[in-house]
């Protein structure tokens, strides 16, 4: 039977896989922006700057839509940061409201934590996709830049 702490605790868990993947989003759509602008040629602070305060007010689903017009994603991935992206809104818009008063039970708390575990799953999974992706792309940059010296 789960308790309220440890309810909250795998609330909190899956909150911070969901901002684990929205920075992931984030820094991967700087390292392609930089790409595209040469930044790895010639720096650009101020514009980086700029990139990264328009990134920073971005939602997720703003993000992810950024990021398919930049990066050629299939449509697998697509689906997959879609997903992701409905299950980071399900957790934060919608998660105790659905729930209503479930949280008052034992077996209610069972389910509400349950719930908790396929929403973190999803967001997990995605953040780790996300950061191979960011990872391959800055090991990229980061040769194109050796190369150049």
């Amino acid at each position: 039977m789960a308790t309220r702490d440890e309810l909250y605790a795998k609330f909190g868990i899956t909150a911070e896989a969901a901002q684990l993947f929205e920075t992931e989003l984030g820094s991967l759509l700087l390292c392609a922006r930089g790409l595209e602008r040469g930044w790895h040629h010639q720096g650009d602070p101020d514009d980086a700057r700029k990139l990264l305060d328009h990134i920073d007010r971005s939602t997720l689903g703003q993000l992810l839509g950024t990021l398919k017009n930049c990066v050629g994603l299939d449509h697998g991935l697509v689906d997959r940061f879609a997903s992701a992206l409905k299950a980071r809104n399900r957790l934060f818009h919608w998660f105790y409201k659905t729930h209503g008063f479930k949280i008052q039970t034992d077996e209610g708390r069972d389910t509400m934590v349950a719930d908790l575990e396929v929403l973190h799953s999803e967001l997990f999974n995605a953040w780790q996709v996300a950061s191979k992706m960011t990872t391959l792309a800055t090991s990229f940059l980061l040769e194109a830049k050796r190369e150049q010296e």
